[in-house]
């Protein structure tokens, strides 16, 4: 490791703020977090080492199989399997096409502990996919067997499953394990990243055992903190329990999930999770810097979702031209832009039962549209983020990034002084979060048309999705029609970032631009209202955007419009439009801030 480390120092090249590149940043990251060591907890050397040890990016194979100790009394087969299209898979096959479980009977397993048959009480079963890559089938699926022993295990027993029979797995497959007190738990769930020592510091502690239902916890001795280098326990405390709440279905879920709260434990180190019985989690740091190694991950992975730039070294070695530089072109018939239209429709006709009816027309060809295209293209829309794994530019999501990133300038301390981030911009004395915040807010401006509504999404011309190219050989591209969501949307983030305090500072033209193209933006949603009134404004086109129609949207651009403008009759649109305490407001009954509401909150 401390090899590799140096090797891709010397890729880097220019130095912490300027060369950092990507494999080089996640090897010192990786190795910033373990201080140069292993922490000295066992890690077994078989196959299970792929399944179970999280640390490591190595993939599970099919054939891949462990006997994994849960709990005093439930143990887990593991086995990775899977299936070619159209068959069912190639074993373990419990589950019949109606989704009925069929489990194997108990007497078609023998449980031995130390040399001692243990009898089996109940045999559970879980499957999951666990990869399925997109264009190489390559499925593989992880499958559990979970078996209820009558006889609790003591610490350092022997443990071995076998099937005389060999018709549930063959003879020369193995399950043993042994019952460490420090064995790695998948029950017990840490903030892997780290914790900050002056801020809160919580495990939660709960397991799934399929058709079993929720593990019981064994909740009678707590929990302890040990230090992984030296073997110490350092803290201990009690569980309190975190039963979900919100959920419709039956039997609801997450009721078994518990609490580890150790916030007042603030000394850095390395450190273990150990729940007696469980045994251990995965490893992971309290420090100063775990919030740091955070944000340089995260603003790397920004850089790399770039849009109109190329990606060069010495930033990454995934390197590409910038890509979809050519202006878009605007959907203003059916004829000439028959798939885009098609897909539209198809969008717009899926319904939101949380919702109420659509007024307005359905957005299913050009002459339904309330708001028709004033530009007619081609329209430079160059710049931004590309959304997750395609190319496409969403506009509710452009608004949401631009105003997580602003919120977290203006609110949290010491984020408006971050310019060590390892991207081009780092060391150039303005906040790199400000920048990265530029950097989509800048394609955002370019979103509205001459009426002052925004466009819905950047899109291919003719397929959903460009998977099987770089994006500087990216597809011919279209704009969607307006929507009032996503005008609302993209008004409420540049009226936040053309009246942050930080960013006028730093870029005080830009700021200016912003607010001027959201005051148009906000000119546009008041008169589609009074035109059609607040409800038979809206037209819906997928499901971004669509929780609670535009209504959302619509506080969070009068919350920031009043905070840019003080104008008080925007705030008197905003207390008609919005107030917090409605249970109306909250996303399955309990998400109070979700979405423009929690934007408007902020």
């Amino acid at each position: 490791m401390d090899r590799r480390i140096e090797d891709e120092a010397r890729l880097g090249g220019a130095g912490w703020l300027k060369g950092l590149s990507m494999i080089g940043a996640f090897l010192t990251l990786l190795w910033f977090l373990s201080a140069g060591e292993e922490p000295h907890w066992p890690v077994p050397d078989s196959p299970a080492k792929a399944l179970f040890q999280s640390m490591t990016l190595e993939q599970p194979k099919v054939g891949d199989h462990a006997l994994r100790i849960i709990s005093p009394t439930v143990l887990e087969l593991h086995r990775i399997n899977t299936k070619s299209a159209g068959s069912p898979v190639d074993s373990w096959n419990f589950v019949n096409a109606s989704g009925d479980l069929n489990a194997p009977d108990s007497s078609r397993m023998v449980v031995s502990v130390n040399g001692q048959t243990v009898a089996v009480t109940a045999v559970g079963f879980k499957r999951r996919a666990l990869y399925a890559p997109l264009k190489v089938r390559d499925l593989r699926i992880g499958n559990a067997l979970y078996l209820d022993l009558a006889t609790p295990l003591q610490e350092g027993a022997q443990v071995k499953v076998t099937n005389p029979s060999a018709s549930l797995w063959p003879a020369t497959m193995e399950f043993a394990a042994v019952k460490n007190p420090l064995r790695y738990s998948p029950a017990i769930h840490v903030n892997q990243e780290g914790y900050l020592p002056g801020l809160a510091k919580k495990a939660q502690v709960g397991f799934y055992l399929g058709s079993l239902g929720e593990m019981d916890i064994p909740l009678a001795d707590g929990f302890s903190l040990i230090d992984a280098h030296r073997g110490e326990v350092v803290f201990t405390g009690k569980f309190k329990r975190r039963a979900d709440v919100g959920f419709v279905l039956q039997p609801r879920p997450y009721q078994e999930v518990y609490e580890a709260d150790f916030t007042s434990f603030s000394s850095p180190g390395h450190y273990l999770l150990r729940v007696p019985g469980l045994g251990v989690s995965l490893p992971f740091r309290i420090d100063e810097g775990a919030a740091m190694n955070f944000t340089r991950t995260y603003a790397l992975g920004l850089y790399h979702q770039r849009s109109g730039a190329p990606n060069e070294m010495p930033f990454t070695r995934f390197t590409h031209r910038g890509g979809h530089m050519e202006p878009a072109a605007v959907p203003v018939n059916d004829t000439e832009f028959s798939f885009t239209w098609s897909v539209v429709a198809s969008e717009a006709n899926k319904t939101n039962s949380n919702n109420p009816p659509q007024i307005a027309p359905p957005l299913t060809r050009p002459e339904n549209q309330l708001y028709p295209f004033i530009n007619t293209g081609p329209i430079d829309v160059s710049g931004g983020h590309h959304d997750a794994g395609d190319y496409s530019k969403y506009t509710t999501n452009s608004a949401a990034l631009v105003h997580y990133l602003i919120f977290s300038v203006d609110s949290l301390p010491g984020v408006a002084d971050l310019d060590n981030l390892g991207l081009p911009e780092s060391g150039d004395g303005i906040s790199d979060i400000l920048q990265l915040a530029k950097w989509e807010a800048d394609f955002l401006a370019k979103m509205q048309d001459a009426d002052g509504g925004f466009y819905f999404l950047v899109y291919p011309r003719e397929r959903r999705y460009e998977s099987n190219v770089l994006p500087d050989a990216g597809d011919p591209q279209v704009v969607w029609p307006k929507t009032t969501a996503a005008t609302a949307a993209a008004v409420g983030a540049l009226a936040e970032i053309g009246s942050s305090p930080r960013f006028i500072a730093a870029y005080p033209e830009e700021a200016a631009h912003y607010r001027a193209v959201a005051r148009k933006g906000w000119d546009f949603l008041m008169a589609a209202i009074a035109k059609h009134g607040k409800a038979g404004a809206y037209q819906k086109i997928s499901h971004y955007g669509d929780n609670f129609t535009h209504d959302d949207e619509l506080a969070w651009a009068a919350a920031a419009m009043f905070v840019a403008t003080g104008d008080p009759a925007i705030h008197a649109t905003l207390q008609e439009w919005y107030e917090p305490s409605d249970p109306a407001t909250r996303r399955w009954g309990w998400w109070r801030a979700n979405g423009g509401w929690g934007n408007a909150l902020r």
